[in-house]
């Protein structure tokens, strides 16, 4: 099987607005299959999440230098999962890959993360789970560059809360909007709707019948 063929066809339907989450990927396949999303046009993402607010766990250290490799420049988001302190230790390694993005913890985004992470090039996005319900103003504790809202619970796995997607809808009308967790085929269009500007996917598009296979 060649990388290509690692993914779900349906993805030519939303050219541009798809990331693909290299942690549904077994360890050992990551960086092949950020190099098939690249080759495809498909953003590259990786979670980085606090094991015991020691080790990043998710995807490891010499495994995100691997995945960084192969997606090539401006092509990496990192998600950076865990507490303030954990986010302090972790940031300079991430930055030192030269991300695109990097969203941060509602908990730790401040003004000077956010700014250390623009000074390295990238854009900062402020991760959203329950800290603001779509209605009335968002009380952001910095001005981010977007929001990601996730539709499950930050480093877990579960089905995607499509309710949440009024949440987005919100946020597109203030910043732009990613959205992550349980993204499939059947609910990336209600995520377009939502006016989202791109939906991180996982299982979903890494896990389907090879390119060119039903289709």
């Amino acid at each position: 099987m060649t990388a290509v063929a690692q993914l779900a066809p349906w993805h030519r339907d939303f050219p541009g607005m798809l990331a693909g989450s290299v942690y549904a990927v077994a360890p050992g396949g990551r960086a092949s299959a950020a190099a098939a999303m690249r080759d495809a046009g498909i953003g590259i993402h990786v979670d980085v999440m606090a094991e015991d607010e020691g080790l990043p766990a998710g995807v490891g250290r010499r495994e995100l230098a691997d995945v960084a490799s192969a997606a090539g420049p401006a092509r990496l988001d990192v998600h950076l999962i865990g507490s303030p302190a954990f986010v302090d230790c972790a940031l300079p390694e991430v930055l030192a890959h030269a991300p695109a993005k990097v969203f941060l913890p509602w908990a730790a985004f401040t003004e000077e993360r956010a700014a250390a992470v623009r000074d390295a090039g990238a854009s900062a996005w402020i991760a959203l789970w329950q800290e603001w319900d779509g209605t009335g103003a968002p009380e952001w504790p910095a001005a981010p560059d977007g929001v990601l809202v996730m539709l499950i619970e930050p480093g877990t796995r579960d089905r995607c809360r499509t309710e949440r997607l009024a949440v987005a809808s919100a946020c597109a009308h203030r910043v732009p909007v990613i959205v992550d967790g349980g993204v499939t085929k059947d609910i990336a269009p209600l995520c377009v709707t939502a006016g989202v500007e791109s939906m991180v996917v996982g299982r979903a598009l890494l896990s389907g019948p090879a390119d060119g296979e039903g289709v």
